[in-house]
């Protein structure tokens, strides 16, 4: 691990002839590292298996392919090189977590990844010199499962990195536990565990999930299936073919951007609907609504005016849900004293208590904005609102159960979202109308997003750097090469510090 960055010797005497441009460019490396994401019972191994497969492929032309499971560095540090329970793993893992930080197994990761690059550069580099930038090399991490881990993942690699988060319905997902449990574990405790654990050290695939560049939900356990949706998104990152967007994917990228323009203090969420052709009738986002109709937004380049009275402009820049909720614990609390229920000294622990550990944290009646699904559904309704039934709702944020109502009310068919929203009640109180089962079209679905991630719209969606036509016309045949590729002159050297960072922690 003492490679530096690469010295890139000036002619002597010919400074004005010295081609920066060019050797900047000839530092661009094809090297790609994904990192799959999917909640228990996926099948990552046979996708990470998939993109191996057609990575060395006569498509792409990558040299090699190296899978690195983290399940397996689990197992050697900690000494397991044997344990199939997959419960005893989950507890292995959130222990390296709290004991060296919950990036660890992503450190884990880049190290195997640094060491396989140099096992393939015949170890003959010098000591001025970085791994050479043109060798096609592919690491497939499986499978991230903390945000700290990708975080990091994301420091070190950039744009290199891609990363997919891979769903299965949940009955092939319990199939697929069913086969593989030791003894008498318990899936069902075993995929919620797997969500998101309490512990902060422990899994949280509820929230890396919806960080991934790629949503590939995978319906069918046949390899050619699994090919096929696998080699779309090959075809995306290496600009191998011409690929245009779904119309759910066009239409995701339309709330997305929508929630753009949310001041909110808790969160920025935005809404399309479409309606059964898929055409975008509307899109919506969060905010304050004003007199008269609309929501209050900046009119001009000089920013908010003084008639602007969204929450981060008036009361101090406090929310007025969360003001609400405080205002109710303290009344709960000071009655408890006046009743002697509850000691003055104890006043301050129990607000905590109550302000945080209990349902009263998830209380979201007092918020001011109008939600991004009532915006968008209120838009709509003004201009289509015949064809705004049977339609389809893309929300950035699982929707709440004040918007559940007014969804199923409206005759949407369909909703499409991309992070939970854990305070949600919606299939709760709404069992006879909502469902998350995909099989069951007797109610409205709510459904994880398929497709490119509308963080990544752009990059994937236009037209290659090189162009997409010869000089007669016809189709220009692009040699697979990322899309995003990235300078390997630093890879080595954030690679040695995450390194050096476990050799302290003696790991």
């Amino acid at each position: 691990m003492g490679t530096t960055i690469k010295k890139i010797d000036m002619p002597s005497g010919a400074k004005e002839s010295f081609d920066d441009v060019s050797a900047i460019k000839g530092t661009l490396t094809p090297e790609i590292v994904i990192a799959l994401c999917g909640p228990m019972g996926t099948p990552l191994h046979a996708v990470a298996e998939n993109f191996k497969e057609l990575l060395l492929g006569s498509d792409y032309h990558y040299e090699t392919v190296n899978i690195i499971k983290l399940s397996d560095e689990i197992r050697n540090v900690s000494e397991l090189q044997n344990e199939k329970s997959i419960s005893k793993l989950i507890e292995a893992g959130n222990t390296l977590r709290e004991k060296y930080g919950n990036e660890v197994l992503a450190k884990l990761a880049i190290r195997k990844i640094s060491l396989e690059r140099e096992k393939t550069s015949g170890n003959k580099m010098p000591e001025d010199s970085a791994p050479e930038a043109t060798v096609r090399h592919c690491h497939i991490i499986d499978s991230v499962k903390h945000k700290d881990e990708l975080k990091l993942l994301r420091s070190v690699y950039g744009e290199m990195l891609y990363v997919v988060g891979v769903y299965a319905p949940i009955e092939l997902r319990i199939a697929q536990l069913e086969k593989n449990k030791q003894g008498n574990e318990n899936i069902y405790e075993l995929i919620d565990r797997d969500s998101g654990e309490e512990n902060d050290h422990g899994q949280r695939v509820s929230d890396t999930f919806p960080l991934a560049d790629f949503f590939l939900r995978i319906e069918q356990q046949t390899d050619t299936h699994r090919k096929k949706r696998v080699k779309r998104f090959l075809d995306l990152i290496l600009g191998t073919s011409i690929i245009t967007p779904t119309l759910n994917e066009r239409s995701m990228y339309a709330a997305f951007s929508a929630a753009r323009n949310s001041a909110c203090l808790s969160r920025q969420v935005g809404a399309a609907i479409s309606d059964e052709k898929g055409d975008v009738l509307a899109t919506g986002w969060n905010d304050v609504p004003k007199a008269f109709g609309g929501l209050y937004q900046n009119d001009s380049l000089i920013g908010a005016s003084d008639q602007d009275h969204r929450c981060w402009n008036i009361n101090g820049g406090k929310c007025f849900n969360d003001e609400e909720k405080d205002l109710i614990s303290t009344a709960i609390i000071d009655l408890l004293i006046k009743e002697a229920v509850l000691k003055e000294a104890d006043r301050e622990k129990t607000f905590e208590i109550i302000r945080k550990g209990s349902q009263l944290k998830n209380l979201i009646e007092f918020s001011r904005a109008v939600h991004a699904e009532m915006h968008a559904l209120l838009n709509a309704g003004a201009v289509h609102g015949s064809k705004i039934s049977g339609g389809k709702l893309f929300v950035t944020t699982y929707p709440c159960h004040s918007c559940a109502r007014h969804i199923v009310a409206a005759g949407i068919k369909e909703v499409y979202f991309l992070e939970p929203y854990r305070k949600s009640l919606a299939t709760k109180l709404h069992e006879d109308a909502i469902t998350e089962n995909e099989n069951d079209n007797s109610k409205v679905r709510i459904m994880p997003f398929d497709g490119v991630a509308p963080s990544r719209f752009l990059h994937f969606f236009s037209s290659h750097p090189q162009g997409r036509k010869q000089d007669d016309g016809r189709l220009k045949r692009a040699e697979a090469y990322p899309v995003t590729s990235v300078t390997m002159e630093a890879i080595p050297t954030l690679e040695s510090l995450v390194v050096r960072g476990l050799e302290s922690q003696k790991i």
